[in-house]
């Protein structure tokens, strides 16, 4: 299923970037630095050590039970040709699970430090003024996750994972007669076969020039994996509102 899943993105980033260029060619060196802030919430499943939990915490609940996590987004392109990574860290702490053989109320703590990198290529879309980024490269992840049992035993369970994913970065122009600077500038990522089975990242956003050298991002990003080893498993969604503001140059 994985693989049919990337055939079908690579499919369709073909049919995209098919179209003539309408726009101004992009010349010389262009930069973005931004830094965000991630109200990401959790849901998901994990077995750590052969002990089952599950875990959910709605959109509504975000701001009131959950942490506040940093990400760092850095683009730079000559030309068309582009390297764009980015940075994310959070901690995460979920009470009232439910555990296998366990009575409600339990707790899981997590720690990742995620590190994304990836090279491509710039192409036109199929509308005036829109582009399409094109990317390869790969998900490095530092997870530590602790559960809290009924007995008041932790365990415990660290990973680091490596996994290539496949990058999509269009940037379509909204209402560009009426409102200058205003893009919408979705991110969809996907990978695995690596030490994950699987790894996706859909990060709608909206992006507004407010001056040339600054811009305000605004969306929702959600980030997924689905990952096993031995006794130990793991199917988790994190999700939340990202809001930003950087540079630009």
């Amino acid at each position: 299923m994985k693989t049919k899943i990337i055939t079908a993105i690579v499919a369709g980033l073909v049919l995209a970037t098919g179209s003539a260029a309408s726009a101004a060619e992009p010349e010389g060196w262009q930069f973005e630095l931004t830094p965000y802030l991630w109200a990401a919430g959790l849901e998901g499943d994990a077995t750590i050590n052969g002990h089952e939990a599950e875990f959910e915490k709605e959109f509504s609940d975000l701001f009131d039970m959950l942490d506040i996590g940093g990400s760092l987004l850095g683009v730079a392109q000559y030309n068309r040709f582009l390297v764009w990574g980015q940075v994310d860290y959070f901690s995460l702490s979920t009470d009232k699970l439910d555990v296998e053989d366990q009575p409600p109320g339990h707790t899981l703590d997590s720690k990742l430090l995620l590190g994304e990198a990836a090279v491509g290529y710039q192409f036109d879309g199929f509308m005036e003024g829109m582009k399409i980024d094109v990317l390869i490269g790969a998900r490095m992840t530092s997870m530590e996750l602790d559960l809290e049992l009924d007995d008041g035993e932790t365990t415990s369970k660290d990973n680091d994972l490596a996994d290539p994913i496949i990058v999509l970065r269009p940037s379509i122009p909204i209402f560009p007669s009426k409102i200058d600077g205003l893009w919408f500038n979705p991110t969809l990522a996907i990978g695995g076969g690596g030490d994950a089975d699987l790894v996706y990242e859909l990060f709608p956003q909206f992006q507004y020039q407010i001056t040339d050298h600054m811009a305000a991002r605004l969306g929702y990003r959600t980030v997924g994996y689905k990952f096993e080893e031995g006794d130990n498993e793991l199917n988790i969604n994190l999700a939340g509102l990202i809001v930003g503001v950087g540079l630009t140059f």
